[in-house]
């Protein structure tokens, strides 16, 4: 079994990668965290795993294909697509086509939004604000 400290350790080296791969299956970031979640809940739960980077990857991979058949509800459906919500969905792990398909707009639209967006970012990284 894995001390706390080895989980925070491959926490901190893994779930971005890891949280890509569940918001890549799920396409929503609310159930590839929870996804990710689960993976390290069952990772702390488990005495036999003798490879814990597989055993994530695994675990995050089914955990998101059981997400990914839930029925979502609507409320967690993009309606908007904002240049500030596209520079957050592809900083997840998402690809201009998965924003285009998910916001219902063109890959340009999308490449033109998050140079918006991330202009916008420079501006207020530069004003030292959030």
């Amino acid at each position: 079994m894995l001390d706390r400290q080895a989980i925070a350790d491959l926490y901190d080296r893994q779930a971005s990668r890891l949280c890509a791969l569940a918001l890549r299956i799920t396409g929503d970031r609310d159930a590839a965290a929870d996804a990710l979640a689960d993976a390290f809940d069952a990772l702390g739960r488990n005495d036999e795993v003798h490879d814990p980077e597989t055993f994530l990857v695994r675990a995050t991979r089914d955990h998101a294909l059981a997400r990914q058949t839930q029925k979502r509800p609507a409320a967690v459906l993009p309606t908007v697509a904002t240049p500030r919500q596209m520079v957050e969905d592809a900083w997840y792990g998402m690809t201009v086509s998965d924003l285009a398909t998910v916001y219902r707009i063109s890959e340009a639209d999308v490449r033109g939004m998050l140079s918006a967006g991330m202009s916008e970012l420079r501006g207020q990284f530069a004003a030292g604000t959030k």
